[in-house]
């Protein structure tokens, strides 16, 4: 995503094969700055934002001197692949550390060696409203990020795999049952790749009243041809872009 003075002057979005080795992603990652010139460019400002699974949320009380590599060894398992990487959530005094495989971390810092770097979950709950009960959904081929704020608290912020719809759904509904959020007031925000004629789709307007199709931030200006698709196939990765 390009952005100038709050228009978007393009957008790209390409897909790895599921599976994909670290080295085949560094490869194509390789191949697609080759093969595109805008990005070869240099830019006022770059933000790179990692979404990679090796997480964990820290409170503020409990950060210092802690061992990172440790702490996602404890969750993930072991690995000595990985470039440690922690973010620090003021509005809600928790600290986020993540782990980048290190092919990944070099190949991007070898193009954007001035870049900021972030993980996702550090920023998505900027992207949520405030008051009320929301769970923020960002589906993806078999996945689907999750946020839940209470009256402006983050309760959770989590990454599920699933193969049905009804797996997707359970996901949800069990979130909602773990920290007593009534179903018929939370109100659930959708973006990604889902449509409102899907299966998916559905299946969880079967159990909540409350569902949103994410549009479009009115801060930015778009390009006609952003408007050929549903506004919330990209609506989270430009209020992503609005945070940073």
């Amino acid at each position: 995503m390009i952005i100038d003075s709050n228009i978007c002057l393009a957008l790209a979005i390409y897909r790895f094969e599921p599976g994909s080795t670290d080295e085949t992603i560094a490869q194509n990652i390789h191949q697609v700055i080759a093969e595109q010139p805008v990005l070869q460019q240099r830019f006022n400002k770059v933000h790179v934002i990692f979404g990679y699974n090796p997480f964990v949320l820290v409170p503020h009380q409990f950060m210092n001197g802690t061992d990172h590599h440790a702490m996602l060894e404890l969750v993930y398992g072991e690995s000595n692949e990985r470039a440690i990487r922690t973010d620090f959530m003021y509005r809600h005094a928790i600290h986020i550390v993540y782990g980048i495989p290190k092919i990944i971390d070099n190949t991007v810092r070898r193009y954007f060696d001035l870049a900021q770097c972030t993980h996702l979950f550090s920023m998505l709950p900027d992207i949520v409203a405030q008051e009320g009960v929301h769970l923020h959904c960002i589906f993806n081929t078999g996945q689907v990020k999750v946020v839940l704020m209470k009256e402006g608290k983050l309760q959770l912020m989590q990454n599920y795999s699933y193969n049905t719809p009804e797996d997707a759904a359970f996901y949800l509904l069990h979130i909602c049952k773990n920290f007593e959020v009534n179903v018929n007031t939370c109100k659930i925000h959708l973006s990604g790749m889902i449509d409102e004629s899907s299966s998916l789709y559905a299946e969880l307007y079967k159990y909540f009243l409350q569902i949103q199709l994410e549009p479009l931030p009115e801060q930015f200006q778009y390009p006609e041809e952003i408007n050929q698709y549903p506004a919330h196939y990209f609506s989270h990765l430009f209020s992503i872009a609005a945070c940073v």
